[in-house]
């Protein structure tokens, strides 16, 4: 099937977006005037519409910010896959808010969405949402952030939820967050 975003397929049906997303909650229980458009669009038959079992791509969660803004990295073995969302990279990966700590911006089983590849285009992730990984000896020191122009090259203020404070730090790698799915 085709990997499309929900606005967009509701443009390529002719149908308000609003209510693809009821169809696709099941608030709207048949939807057959929309079937040929919808099975096309996704290219698909319109019995597979309503196949059980849709292996539908998935991407791991990786890591899990349990406390503050600190990425914790999980053992591979503890990965857990959840949908990958039309329109992300098959690169993407995931990260899980545990806990409400990072209330009013995420709450508790919020998934965060980002792209594996770093990005190296400033223009891209700054004034954005991100996983920063820190240049530091540690391995493994990430957190969520809102990185802005550092002091020097290579260096960022990495601004972070719930905080007043702003580090400058040396940073690895900048994986800007693509997409928040509410918990």
């Amino acid at each position: 099937m085709r990997s499309l975003s929900q606005r967009r397929l509701a443009e390529m049906i002719d149908i308000p977006y609003s209510t693809l997303c009821r169809i696709e909650s099941g608030e709207i229980a048949t939807f057959e005037k929309y079937r040929i458009k919808l099975a096309a669009a996704l290219g698909c038959s319109p019995d597979d519409l309503d196949a059980d079992g849709v292996d539908f791509p998935t991407v791991p969660i990786v890591g899990i910010v349990k406390w503050k803004h600190f990425v914790k990295d999980l053992p591979q073995k503890e990965w857990e896959p959840v949908e990958l969302i039309s329109g992300l990279p098959p690169t993407s990966k995931a990260l899980k808010i545990k806990g409400n700590h990072l209330i009013p911006s995420h709450g508790n089983g919020d998934i965060l969405y980002f792209d594996s590849e770093p990005q190296s285009n400033a223009r891209l992730f700054l004034e954005r949402e991100c996983v920063v990984e820190l240049d530091t000896k540690k391995r493994g020191d990430k957190l969520i952030c809102w990185p802005t122009q550092g002091s020097k090259k290579g260096h960022y203020l990495l601004h972070s939820p719930g905080s007043a404070v702003a580090l400058d730090a040396k940073v690895k790698a900048v994986y800007p967050i693509l997409h928040v799915k509410r918990g």
